[in-house]
């Protein structure tokens, strides 16, 4: 290999360094302002989730619609001509 080429793949490997470098001072100095838009949300989400006790008592009666307690319960229908074989080892 060339000094040239030796030369060619330092300055990439640093041109590369330098943007890794950059990227995680941008990802450091946007901590901080993650953190308080955070803090700001749990804030917003503490303070209203007392006043409010309607939102309190919809969340215990939620359900996902497996089980709705005011519709009536649906049986499944008896299998008719069924027959069962045996499993050859």
């Amino acid at each position: 290999m060339s000094f040239l080429g030796i030369v060619s793949i330092l300055l990439l490997v640093l041109i590369a360094l330098c943007i890794i470098f950059a990227m995680f001072h941008i990802i450091f100095m946007l901590l901080p302002a993650i953190i308080v838009i955070a803090l700001i949300i749990w804030l917003i989400n503490y303070f209203t989730k007392g006043k409010d006790n309607s939102s309190a008592n919809q969340k215990k009666t939620w359900n996902t619609g497996w089980a709705n307690e005011n519709s009536p319960k649906h049986k499944r229908k008896k299998v008719r001509d069924a027959e069962t074989k045996d499993v050859d080892k």
